[in-house]
């Protein structure tokens, strides 16, 4: 009878044990990392690229712009600037943007047919990126402490499973919800939908496929994606030619004393990764 209970007792234990490992093991993930996590795979690269949009309006017609583009990490803060070739009407427009650590971030515009460089007011940067669907908002790296998390879930996108996080930002941009949609694997930026009071749904969408990804250095940088602005029926695809993912960039490029001198980007840039 004794052996019985000690049998007993010891079986208990082990049930008690494997369910505690179990517990352990299945603890849910944190959303909050999760999306920190995304958001340093996905805007923390160094690159360099040639980028091409293309816009479709509602009616079917087509808008072309073609820019070199180089974003760099310094001192922890994100820079990018972009210089368009075409069209030729828009030839050597430069846009830069620096990431501000406690206030709005700053973007420059230079203007080759005044000669000048013009400041854009954060009220702007809802506005289309040269007449696309893409805004300047897009062009700005994502940080977890500009969102509060609403909800999560896990659900399947683009026939593999992933991540459903649903957040608000906590300054007022042009849109007052988002979710973004993120691979369990790997934590690959599939989708992100963006909501307004004023449009019953997602009325913009930017969508990836898994294979438009490249993986490289630890991060997940798309080589094209799309973005549909669903309230307009209008979409813009940006695809990326020569990417180089951590490649030497001169730190001057990204400065407004360089903008003015309407910089060649290849000039200030190196096509291999920094030693």
């Amino acid at each position: 009878m004794r052996t019985r209970q000690r049998v007993r007792h010891a079986g208990l234990v082990l049930w008690i044990a494997t369910a505690i490992a179990a517990s352990a093991v299945a603890e849910p993930p944190d959303p909050e990392e999760i999306l920190r996590e995304t958001f340093a795979r996905r805007y923390d690269a160094d690159l360099t690229a040639e980028i091409e949009l293309v816009m479709r309006d509602r009616n079917g017609r087509e808008h072309r712009r073609v820019f070199d583009a180089a974003s760099k990490m310094i001192d922890g803060l994100h820079h990018s600037v972009g210089k368009l070739n075409w069209p030729h009407y828009l030839r050597d427009m430069t846009i830069l943007t620096i990431e501000a650590q406690d206030r709005d971030n700053e973007s420059f515009v230079y203007l080759p047919t005044l000669g000048r460089v013009r400041r854009i007011s954060s009220s702007q940067k809802g506005d289309a990126f040269f007449g696309t669907d893409i805004t300047y908002e897009d062009l700005e790296r994502r940080r977890i402490a500009d969102f509060e998390i609403l909800s999560f879930d896990h659900t399947h996108t683009q026939g593999e499973a992933s991540y459903r996080i649903h957040a608000r930002p906590i300054e007022r941009l042009t849109y007052t919800a988002v979710d973004y949609f993120i691979a369990a694997s790997d934590l690959a930026l599939l989708e992100m939908h963006y909501y307004t009071k004023r449009f019953e749904g997602a009325f913009r969408t930017i969508t990836t496929r898994r294979e438009e990804l490249r993986l490289e250095h630890g991060h997940i940088v798309p080589t094209r994606l799309t973005v549909a602005n669903l309230s307009r029926n209008t979409t813009t695809t940006a695809s990326f030619q020569n990417l180089v993912i951590d490649p030497e960039i001169d730190d001057r490029l990204f400065s407004v004393t360089i903008l003015e001198r309407n910089p060649e980007l290849r000039n200030h840039t190196h096509g291999k990764r920094a030693k």
